[in-house]
C-alpha cells in the first residue's frame, strides 16, 4: 500500500500526482479541494470560491437546479401565516399555534421566512439558491430585516 497517498495537502489547492506503475504505466491521483455539506437528508459538494462548478463531466451541468422541498413548504407556510396576521383574521403567532397545534416558537421561526426578500423567495422556488442553503442553514442564521444583508448572508451560507 502507498502510504504516500494517505499525506494530506494543506494548502487546498487542486494538484495531481503520477505514480510509476511496475508494468511501466503510470497512476494519477488527482486532489480536489471540496467538502460536503448536509441539505436537509442530503449531501451536497460545495467547491471551494472561485469555482463555480465543482463537479462536471460534460459540458452540461451535472448538478442541475434543484429546488428544496423542505424550505419551500417552510416558506408558504410563513407567508400564508404573515397573510393571517395582516389581514386581522387571526391576532398573533400564539392564536396561529394553538390552530395548528404546534409550538409558539415553530410558528416564529416560519414567520421570519416571511421576511425573506422577493428575490430570495423567487431563487429558492426555482432551485437557483446555492446547493448548500437549506431551512436549517436559514433557521440557524440570524436573518436580517435589511434585503442586501439577507443577500450577503445567502452569498456566505453556499
Amino acid at each position: 500500500m502507498n502510504r504516500s497517498s494517505k499525506m494530506l495537502v494543506g494548502d487546498g489547492k487542486p494538484h495531481e500526482r503520477r505514480h510509476p506503475l511496475e508494468g511501466g504505466g503510470v497512476r494519477i491521483t488527482t486532489f480536489v479541494p471540496f467538502h460536503f455539506k448536509k441539505r436537509g437528508i442530503k449531501k451536497v459538494i460545495v467547491a471551494p470560491d472561485g469555482v463555480s462548478q465543482p463537479v462536471a463531466v460534460t459540458e452540461t451541468p451535472v448538478l442541475s437546479p434543484e429546488q428544496d422541498r423542505p424550505l419551500l413548504k417552510a416558506l408558504g407556510r410563513g407567508i400564508y401565516w404573515q397573510q393571517l396576521i395582516d389581514s386581522g383574521a387571526v391576532a398573533s403567532g400564539t392564536e396561529i399555534a394553538e390552530r395548528e397545534g404546534i409550538h409558539q416558537s415553530t410558528v416564529n421561526t416560519f414567520l421570519r421566512l416571511a421576511l425573506l426578500s422577493p428575490d430570495i423567495v423567487q431563487a429558492a422556488y426555482e432551485g437557483r439558491l446555492p446547493r448548500a442553503v437549506s431551512l436549517e442553514s436559514i433557521w440557524r442564521a440570524t436573518v436580517p430585516l435589511d434585503w442586501n444583508e439577507q443577500r450577503r448572508l445567502i452569498a456566505s451560507l453556499g
